[in-house]
């Protein structure tokens, strides 16, 4: 099996902290990550509501950068493994892939960059967005060269969307979600995907309901909510609104969570300090270098001192 997609949870968050002979710091990295998810957001704007269009950013070598949603990982080998045998036989330009079971374009931006765009859809919408999508070469090109000396394996921890079978990362109780608009056909296609108890629970996701709230107004299990929101992910019909958790002064019996030896002291000043109401789960996560996971297990322990400041659409 290639090298370019390693997708192992084997690696320790200690392991990737010492990867340090790329001469990129941490700032540095998240940036550029960060510019390439702007990118691939106004590539999906302009193809609309196509259905299930899944963007990958790559360099030719096969080394995956960014993916848009949950991907197969299946797929996504063998994006990687094709665009490292046969980019040097394609000159900059779109070219459709033959897969029988879904329609795949290759935009080759440079000797070193490359957009890949799978759908279940037609080629044909998609192709008329060439113009576009070139329009960005210049731009994907310099971010991934200078991303290229990066372990593959950092590449995908650094920007850590998915888990190893390609689906998203768990719901959590305080998560909201708003939904993603939808025409008439559309709707009426969610009666054939969903059943009954599942439309209850999108019916009530508007933006403002947490995942525990939707559980105790419907009455569904918790976890039944996390899959059909799991499942409103993949579809595309649902998405995350950004929250930014804010601790407030913790009691004397809380601070005991947290342990008296005086490394958990600084570390519970540092989550405080960087818990402000102004930063993401996973900006706190990169900035206390650790995993969101473990984040979240540790503000559960103190979710009553925990308010969380909603992102405004």
């Amino acid at each position: 099996m290639m090298n370019n997609f390693p997708y192992s949870r084997s690696w320790g968050f200690d392991k990737l902290r010492e990867l340090k002979k790329d001469g990129l710091d941490e700032k540095e990295k998240k940036k550029l990550f960060r510019k390439l998810e702007k990118i691939a957001q106004k590539i999906e704007s302009a193809i609309g509501t196509f259905p299930k269009a899944n963007i990958c950013i790559l360099n030719t070598q096969g080394k995956i950068f960014y993916c848009s949603r949950a991907q197969r990982r299946e797929i996504l080998e063998f994006i990687s493994d094709y665009v490292q045998k046969n980019h040097e036989s394609y000159p900059k330009g779109s070219y459709a892939i033959p897969r029988s079971d879904l329609s795949l374009i290759i935009w080759k931006l440079s000797d070193n960059a490359a957009i890949t765009i799978y759908t279940e859809g037609g080629l044909g919408a998609l192709l008329s967005k060439t113009p576009y999508i070139m329009h960005f070469s210049k731009k994907i090109d310099q971010m991934v060269v200078k991303l290229s000396s990066l372990p593959a394996e950092e590449c995908l921890m650094l920007y850590e969307k998915f888990t190893l079978d390609g689906s998203r990362s768990e719901i959590l109780r305080h998560e909201i979600f708003s939904p993603v608009f939808q025409t008439n056909e559309q709707k009426s296609k969610l009666l054939k995907v969903f059943n009954e108890v599942e439309l209850k629970v999108l019916e009530e996701i508007d933006g403002k309901k947490t995942v525990q709230e939707i559980a105790e107004k419907t009455g569904i299990p918790l976890e039944l909510v996390r899959k059909t929101i799991q499942r409103g992910i993949s579809q595309s019909i649902v998405k995350r609104v950004k929250q930014y958790p804010l601790i407030k002064r913790l009691d004397r019996g809380s601070l005991l969570l947290f342990g008296i030896d005086p490394s958990y002291i600084n570390f519970y000043k540092e989550l405080r300090r960087l818990c402000n109401g102004k930063r993401t789960l996973e900006e706190i996560a990169s900035l206390l270098e650790i995993p969101e996971t473990k984040l979240v297990n540790i503000l559960e322990r103190v979710e009553n001192s925990i308010e969380w400041i909603r992102e405004v659409e």
